[in-house]
């Protein structure tokens, strides 16, 4: 898959010479790394996507011939980190373009797969003028995968893997209907919402709650025995998983572990953390009482800071005791 590309920061880098850690490093800490954009790594039979806001990774995709999805910012870089072939390229492009792709991982299309051999793009453009669509579409061409916005009916801006001469409709119907020289030479799907840029939480953000999640439960083993408390911590899983789902990919044996392969947003990270962890120590309020508060506190003293600045420290019932 090739997507529109902006500046480019870093290009073709082979992967087994660069060092994922440090350019990620550098774009937190270098104020002009602190870029939006995407960073791209092409396998030979794939590519996976970082999405960059003002140089933090935000959120991942996978693209192949066969499938897209969005997947965690961990997984990227431990694959990423274990691979020996591909390339490396860092593009900065305006945030809008990174919204419209990632929207279309979680945006139902108003129509899709619209083959332009055999509709004229006049007609299409007559439609989406009428409806006075507010939205994006996104075109199809081979493996190239190119983006317009549209703003009450009329394109406003766009992001090309060809050569197009203007964004007027004039310009654009004649350069999509030159594109569709044969079925299935240009594929057009259309979204009528625009979400704003989802942010996954980072792999620090993730280490954080299962570093906490780790700390109380050995104190709890102290007091309640191995056994208990992991029937507890799994029981307690089971009952936020309903409200939280993305919490059944973590692992809860004697240790919480699933950093590599979670997808969600940080907001959502805390507040599943929150139920998670007050149904752990809510079951055992009636037989500690008051001396739970300690135990709480002690266990989360060395995250407490960390916990009361995230979603956590809004939710949780514990938040008092940070």
């Amino acid at each position: 898959m090739r997507f529109p590309k902006g500046r480019s920061s870093l290009q073709n880098a082979k992967l087994e010479f660069v060092h994922l850690d440090n350019i990620l490093a550098d774009n937190k800490k270098e104020r002009a790394s602190k870029i939006s954009g995407y960073l791209e790594i092409i396998y030979p039979d794939m590519v996976q996507l970082l999405y960059l806001k003002k140089g933090e990774p935000v959120n991942a995709g996978h693209f192949s011939r066969t499938e897209r999805k969005q997947i965690s910012i961990s997984e990227v870089i431990d694959k990423a980190k274990k691979s020996t072939t591909g390339t490396v390229s860092i593009y900065e492009t305006p945030e809008e373009l990174v919204d419209m792709m990632l929207a279309v991982f979680s945006v139902k299309p108003v129509f899709k797969n619209l083959d332009l051999s055999n509709v004229e793009p006049e007609k299409l453009f007559e439609k989406l003028t009428s409806v006075k669509f507010d939205g994006f579409m996104e075109i199809r061409r081979g493996v190239d995968i190119s983006y317009v916005r549209f703003k009450e009916g009329a394109p406003v801006s766009g992001y090309f893997t060809w050569k197009v001469e203007g964004i007027t409709p004039d310009l654009l119907k004649a350069a999509l209907k030159a594109a569709a020289t044969a079925p299935g030479a240009v594929i057009v799907d259309a979204y009528d919402k625009l979400p704003v840029l989802a942010e996954h939480a980072s792999p620090a953000q993730i280490e954080l709650f299962v570093k906490a999640m780790n700390k109380l439960m050995a104190e709890m083993r102290n007091i309640a025995g191995p056994t208990l408390v992991s029937k507890t911590i799994a029981s307690s899983k089971e009952a936020a998983s309903v409200h939280y789902p993305f919490l059944k990919d973590f692992d809860s044996g004697d240790e919480i572990k699933g950093e590599g392969k979670i997808v969600t947003t940080s907001e959502e990270l805390g507040k599943g953390f929150a139920e998670w962890m007050d149904n752990f120590v809510d079951s055992f309020r009636i037989v500690l009482g008051k001396r739970l508060d300690g135990i709480v506190q002690n266990a989360l003293k060395d995250f407490r800071f960390a916990l009361k600045a995230s979603s956590f420290g809004r939710y949780s019932k514990l938040k008092d005791l940070l």
